[in-house]
């Protein structure tokens, strides 16, 4: 049995995302005690929000830069006129402002589309000098924390009552939701915090196709195809099987090791080999790993194939 794949998980809000992913494989080492499996996620929610999370599996686990790079999509309710030190439902209060009115907001939104740079909240993860900020920040000192690129695609407020607006949000892997709350009501001369968040997408993934967490079974698994390489921007190719020995050992490959004939054609879906790198699979379908093209042929960045031959 393959155990390796993934998850579309409908995270609800209240547990951590760690949480979640330690529920799951604990129901899955009971069903299978033999079975050592690895589990990781691809991007993190926080405890207050919900939505879509995707728990990876097994050799799966090594593709969670391809899972996680990608465009997010979500729902947010902003709450204005107070702030928490958290950016978010479960912190205190640390300030109160005016209200901003609904022609500030419209006016305030433009500047937040597109390419901008984002300060992160204090209380994320991210490093400094070896230190998670939300670590400094919880010891009472204010984390140096420098500007970040990110990208808001779309940005739409639906509603707003004067005191709570909901927006919807698509934008880069990295981008804050509460930094972004933070920063339009600052652009108003008020403050605010995220009162709900829900993630709705992660790349090609929606979360209407998300199970429960205590659906996430080895028969609801999912399992890396050619079709969801091709879907995170990947390339998609056929291993010969006079070179499966030497992929396994993890050599360059000649550019002749990878077929361009029949079902590949599909795969490639028109694309040159060289745009992006190669999802890797056997003739029967297993996914074997990832190629880089090289100079001389083709480069081994991931490894995921079984000892076996298929």
């Amino acid at each position: 049995m393959s155990c390796s794949g993934f998850f579309l998980v409908d995270k609800p809000a209240g547990p951590t995302s760690n949480r979640v992913l330690q529920e799951i494989k604990r129901a899955f080492s009971k069903a299978y005690p033999t079975l050592n499996v690895k589990f990781g996620h691809a991007g993190t929610l926080d405890s207050f929000a919900s939505g879509l999370l995707i728990v990876l599996t097994g050799k799966c686990t090594r593709l969670t830069p391809w899972f996680m790079h990608q465009t997010k999509e979500y729902e947010a309710v902003f709450r204005f006129g107070e702030e928490t030190d958290t950016l978010d439902p479960l912190g205190r209060i640390i300030g109160h402002a005016e209200l901003p009115s609904k022609d500030m907001l419209e006016q305030a939104i433009p500047r937040f589309q597109g390419d901008i740079l984002q300060i992160p909240p204090s209380y994320s993860a991210v490093h400094i000098g070896g230190k998670r900020s939300y670590k400094i920040a919880r010891d009472g000192e204010t984390p140096d924390l420098a500007p970040r690129p990110v990208m808001i695609e779309a940005l739409r407020m639906h509603s707003y009552d004067g005191e709570e607006a909901h927006f919807s949000i698509r934008c880069s892997s990295g981008t804050y939701i509460r930094a972004l709350a933070r920063d339009i009501a600052q652009a108003c001369g008020s403050r605010a915090f995220v009162k709900s968040l829900r993630r709705t997408r992660i790349g090609p993934f929606a979360v209407d196709a998300a199970l429960r967490p205590d659906m996430c079974s080895a028969k609801t698994m999912m399992h890396f195809t050619s079709e969801v390489a091709i879907s995170l921007g990947l390339g998609a190719g056929l291993l010969n099987p006079a070179y499966f020995d030497r992929f396994l050992h993890g050599s360059d490959l000649p550019l002749s090791a990878i077929e361009s004939r029949g079902k590949a054609l599909d795969l490639f879906a028109g694309r040159s080999l060289a745009d992006s790198p190669l999802a890797l699979f056997s003739q029967s379908d297993a996914f074997l790993g990832i190629v880089q093209k090289s100079e001389s042929g083709w480069a081994v960045k991931v490894m995921a194939a079984d000892e076996a031959k298929e």
